[in-house]
C-alpha cells in the first residue's frame, strides 16, 4: 500500500482566513469531485494553513484532516445532519456512551453533561468527534469569532489539527502520521480507514 499523497493545497494562498476568496474557490473546485461539502474543504485547508505558520515542521496537510472528518461523520453529514455555511453543524452530532459497549473503552461523564447531553458517560461530538475533556484542552477559534466551537467545523479542524501535531511530531514521516491518527483512535482498521480516505482525497484532487 503506498503512502498517501502530497498535499494538494495551493500554499500560495496569502491569506489563511476561511472567508478569503482564494480559499473558498479552491474548495467549491474540489468539493463536487470528491464530495465533501465545500465549507468542509475550506475548514481543512485553512487548519493547513494555521498550522503551517504556527508549527511548521508537522507538515500538516489538509488530506489527513478530510480523512478524520470523512471517518468520524462523513464530514458533518452523519445522522441527517448538514453543515452550513457558517460551519456549524444543522443538528448536533453526537456518539454513542462510552460506556465500555459496542467495542468503546469507559470515559464517565466529565463536563456534567453540558457539552454531549450525558451526564453518566462521556459522548464524542461534534463533526470531528471530540470527547468533552479532550476539547478543553485542546478546543480551538478556527473562524475567528471568539468562540470554539466542537460544532463547527472551522473550530473542530483546527482542534484536530493542533491535536495531530502535538509534541515534536512530523506528519511528512510514515511513524508519526501513523502515530497521530492512533492518538485520535487507537484501532488499526480506523488508522487503515482514515489511510484510505486521505490517500484518494490526495489522489483524486489532483485529476
Amino acid at each position: 500500500m503506498e503512502w498517501p499523497t502530497p498535499q494538494t493545497f495551493p500554499t500560495s494562498t496569502p491569506n489563511p482566513n476561511p472567508s478569503t476568496a482564494s480559499l473558498a474557490a479552491w474548495a467549491q473546485t474540489l468539493s463536487a469531485k470528491l464530495d465533501i461539502p465545500a465549507v468542509a474543504i475550506q475548514a481543512y485547508g485553512n487548519a493547513e494553513l494555521r498550522l503551517a505558520e504556527t508549527r511548521p515542521g508537522c507538515h500538516l496537510a489538509w488530506t489527513t484532516l478530510a480523512g478524520l472528518g470523512a471517518i468520524e461523520s462523513n464530514h458533518g453529514r452523519t445522522g441527517g445532519s448538514t453543515l452550513l455555511e457558517d460551519g456549524r453543524t444543522s443538528k448536533p452530532i453526537t456518539g454513542i456512551p462510552l460506556d465500555g459497549r459496542n467495542n468503546t473503552q469507559v470515559i464517565r461523564d466529565t463536563d456534567q453533561g453540558q457539552m454531549d447531553g450525558d451526564r453518566e458517560y462521556d459522548r464524542a461530538i461534534g463533526p470531528m468527534q471530540f470527547i468533552p475533556s479532550t476539547w478543553k484542552l485542546w478546543g480551538a477559534d478556527g473562524n475567528g469569532d471568539g468562540a470554539p466551537d466542537p460544532g463547527n467545523i472551522f473550530d473542530a479542524a483546527l482542534a484536530a489539527a493542533n491535536y495531530m501535531c502535538s509534541g515534536t511530531r512530523d506528519l511528512s514521516n510514515p511513524a508519526d502520521w501513523q502515530n497521530a491518527v492512533l492518538s485520535y483512535n487507537a484501532v488499526q482498521i480506523y488508522l487503515r480507514d482514515v489511510f484510505a480516505k486521505a490517500d484518494d482525497y490526495g489522489k483524486r484532487s489532483r485529476g
